[in-house]
């Protein structure tokens, strides 16, 4: 599939891998979604992969996956249960 602005993306995720904030804001060469693991919705400032890098909107982020295309996450001081996937 191509989105709006012609980039190739799928509706199924067949790589996935745990948020990890240790190192900074997360961040990816390539889009990615978000599953938000936990129990409740949070809201993140994220980088959306066809945005201008470093520049953030704030999103509330739905427990399950989300449809958002995502280049990077500002990290959050909130404890979180996220799974990237692609």
């Amino acid at each position: 599939m191509q989105n709006r602005n012609g980039d190739l993306v799928s509706a199924q995720i067949s790589v996935a891998g745990t948020v990890d904030f240790s190192g900074g804001n997360f961040k990816m060469d390539t889009p990615f979604c978000l599953k938000n693991d936990g129990e409740t919705a949070v809201v993140l400032e994220v980088n959306l992969w066809g945005m201008p890098e470093g520049e953030f909107i704030s999103t509330r982020f739905e427990t399950g996956w989300n449809p958002e295309i995502i280049r990077e996450i500002k990290k959050t001081s909130s404890a979180t249960a996220l799974v990237w996937g692609y």
